[in-house]
């Protein structure tokens, strides 16, 4: 029972915190049941970062991170959303049914619902069913394999949990910490900021009933997943299978994985990767806004974060039309912000694993050697089923960008390990699996939504006429 209740209070202060994000997320996301499932993963993304601000931003002024610090700076962060509020677009109005590049669509009166073919629907209640069924048990496998014991991976224990139990206990970042070679001071500290700030809530440490996060992200994870397909065109049978698929992507919902970084970027990519494609289609006022926004949560859960936020930006400058620089900046300016606020709590470390002038052509091949050898049957099947998929894809721009934000990442995946001090093998052998793992989310996306049948939907001058 004392675990149930610390459980229970984990949940509360994550609940408490996700309604603070639902009131944020009015900035940038336009009111209306088109972005309902959307904006509740979102406001699940706000939560955790308002968690994540409150612990430096009370020590900053001085005081012990705690309930007042995070009310304060809630309402701070309210008051200024309802400022730009008004800068979303509000729904357009309906108007019944609308020829848009040579379909017939319905829009449901008085509803911002996405653009749908007339009539659609999930096809026979039974695969509906089954597809809710999928959802949920896999939800329910991974809270399983999550919570029945405390976090216990070795990178929890000696990195993340290290680092946000020790700046709970010492009330800051002690500067032992930066002498821990092992801990890697050099990773960014959003995560062991996230554990912090509900232990500074909770009054105590208790990495057993932290460990809710996990499938909190998974289940923010498929809701934006889901959301985003179906505003973006996708059938309630692709989306619903797209999300299903991912919610028994054991390779990322896994117990050893509870409590790493690899979850949470998981959900911080599919967060960039939509916004960036809703900004460069133009498709809401606010999908700038969810970039940046995205850029820095990204930045602030692990160092390929940063890597993603200048590929963002690159696509951006590639890809975008008129509000091209616009993009790119909203892609990498505020990752970089990010990157300077933590000089001052870590000051400016080297990545330990890495030396720059180990590079050679031949180290590359070296790791991509040792990345066909470890790749087991099953994961070329799934690699050749992916690509089977992507051919069979309409060529959908926002589904491109996507794939082509997760290649860059898979790519870097197996450049980078050409720097490690102690060898491509090591490295490709010890993180390749996990790392990639966390491209998962996003890679379903950019499939799923070149399976809608639809030309892209119109943009919101087309929209407004």
């Amino acid at each position: 029972m004392t675990l149930v209740f610390a459980i229970v209070q984990v949940g509360a202060i994550l609940l408490a915190a996700c309604a603070v994000g639902w009131v944020l997320s009015a900035a940038f996301i336009s009111p209306g049941s088109r972005f309902r499932l959307e904006r509740v993963g979102w406001s699940f993304a706000l939560g955790c970062g308002t968690l994540i601000a409150f612990v430096p931003a009370s020590l900053g002024i001085g005081i012990r991170p705690g309930w007042i610090g995070f009310l304060i700076l809630a309402a701070l962060l309210v008051a200024v959303s309802r400022q730009l509020a008004p800068l979303t677009l509000p729904s357009p109005p309906a108007r019944g049914r609308k020829e848009i590049g040579g379909g017939e669509f319905d829009r449901p009166t008085g509803d911002n619902s996405p653009l749908l073919p007339a009539g659609e629907g999930w096809g026979e209640g039974r695969s509906r069913a089954l597809l809710k069924v999928l959802i949920v048990l896999g939800v329910a496998a991974y809270a399983l394999r999550a919570l029945t014991e405390p976090m216990w991976a070795n990178d929890f224990i000696a990195i993340w949990g290290l680092k946000g139990k020790t700046i709970f206990g010492a009330v800051g970042y002690p500067e032992r910490l930066r002498g821990l070679e092992f801990a890697h001071p050099e990773y960014p500290l959003g995560l062991p900021l996230l554990y912090a700030g509900i232990s500074f809530l909770t009054g105590r440490w208790d990495d057993h009933a932290m460990a809710l996060l996990f499938p909190l992200f998974q289940v923010a994870t498929l809701l934006v997943l889901f959301g985003w397909l179906r505003r973006r065109g996708a059938s309630l049978a692709v989306a619903g299978l797209a999300a299903a698929t991912v919610a028994w992507f054991e390779p990322l919902y896994s117990g050893f994985l509870t409590g790493m970084a690899e979850v949470p970027l998981a959900f911080c990519a599919l967060l960039f990767g939509a916004a960036l494609a809703d900004a460069l289609d133009d498709m809401d006022t606010g999908a700038l806004c969810r970039l940046a926004f995205a850029a820095a949560l990204i930045a602030a859960t692990k160092n390929e974060g940063m890597f993603l936020a200048v590929a963002g930006s690159l696509l951006a400058l590639i890809f975008g039309k008129g509000a091209r620089w616009k993009i790119a900046l909203a892609a990498l300016g505020p990752a970089l912000l990010v990157r300077a606020l933590h000089l001052p709590w870590r000051g400016r470390l080297p990545l330990a694993d890495f030396e720059w002038n180990l590079f050679s052509m031949e180290r590359v091949w070296d790791s991509i050697a040792a990345a066909m050898l470890l790749l087991g049957w099953a994961t070329w099947a799934s690699l050749a089923l992916l690509l089977v998929l992507i051919a069979l894809g309409d060529r959908v721009p926002a589904g491109n960008r996507l794939l082509l934000l997760a290649a860059c990442a898979a790519v870097a995946y197996l450049v980078i390990p050409a720097f490690a001090v102690r060898g491509p093998a090591w490295l490709i052998e010890t993180t390749l699996l996990r790392t990639s793992a966390a491209l998962g989310p996003i890679v379903a996306a950019g499939i799923a939504v070149r399976f809608r049948g639809l030309k892209p939907p119109p943009s919101r001058y087309t929209q407004q006429g």
